[in-house]
């Protein structure tokens, strides 16, 4: 009984999806990037459609250097694109190739605690929907729950408890999915990771308002529910991917451990080192990335 209601639930989903219209400045951003009016040179010689659209999260902007070609443009001199605030997040559209496809990136985005209105976080998200982006990885940092994780693991996210809720404006749930996140896709990026030699696995991510860390009795609470890592991001860019049609993938990179809290002694998180732990699993999340343009 419980699979047919499950069906039903799909069907009625499927059968009422409406994917939500592109604003005029997505759209006017996006044949600018395609026909490369943003480029240095102003050539115009235009770009093949981007195949992956990636978001960079804290400690992994540095990516952006690996793309061939690469041009970028401040999210300030678009006049559409919120700026971002956050430690380690620099703010810029830039796109490039890899392996003779198409990438386009946000270096770094807005989250809800940064004072934006909820309607600022969906853009950069929507850009990628104006481009015809078909798949996205989402990246972020985050707190380890798990007590086997390691700091600097990947975590690729099956699913997602949302603390939040209600930031995003009602049309992005209109397709809001009981699977928003690649079941396929996730399960390879894991594969290759681990293939590779990175320390790699799939679990559920807890999203939470931020800016402050959780306290250890969050940090426990969050265990019980069957989280395995806590950010301050992500999960309303995975709703409004899914409403657009796009195929999603979340790596979230393990910074600190919850298990530590206990220590009488410890030193509070820093956002500074925060950064530089994120930034040891760049080599592992490269790998996901190569992979998701085959």
């Amino acid at each position: 009984m419980a699979r047919i209601f499950e069906r039903m639930q799909i069907g009625e989903q499927r059968v009422g999806a409406q994917r939500p219209n592109l604003s005029s400045a997505a759209k006017d951003i996006a044949r600018r990037v395609l026909g490369d009016d943003l480029g240095k040179n102003g050539a115009g010689r235009g770009l093949p459609k981007p195949y992956l659209g990636v978001v960079l999260g804290t400690g992994m902007g540095g990516l952006v250097d690996r793309l061939e070609e690469k041009q970028s443009v401040d999210f300030s001199e678009l006049g559409w694109l919120p700026s971002a605030t956050a430690i380690g997040h620099a703010g810029r559209l830039v796109w490039g190739s890899v392996e003779n496809r198409t990438v386009v990136m946000l270096q770094g985005r807005v989250h809800a605690y940064e004072g934006q209105p909820a309607a600022m976080l969906l853009r950069g998200i929507e850009l990628f929907a104006a481009l015809g982006v078909e798949r996205i990885l989402l990246t972020n940092a985050s707190g380890g729950l798990a007590s086997d994780l390691t700091v600097g693991e990947i975590v690729i996210l099956q699913d997602h408890i949302d603390f939040v809720r209600n930031v995003l404006p009602a049309e992005y749930f209109r397709t809001h999915e009981i699977q928003l996140y690649d079941k396929y896709l996730s399960s390879q990026s894991v594969r290759v990771a681990q293939s590779a030699g990175y320390r790699c696995r799939g679990g559920v991510y807890a999203y939470c308002l931020g800016p402050s860390y959780e306290t250890r009795a969050e940090y426990r609470m969050l265990k019980i529910l069957g989280a395995d890592v806590v950010g301050m991001s992500t999960v309303p860019e995975v709703v409004v991917a899914r409403s657009f049609g796009i195929s999603v993938v979340a790596a979230s990179v393990v910074t600190n451990l919850a298990d530590s809290l206990s220590l009488s002694e410890r030193e509070p998180v820093d956002g500074e080192d925060v950064c530089r732990a994120a930034a040891t699993a760049a080599d592992g999340m490269w790998t996901i990335i190569q992979n998701l343009l085959q």
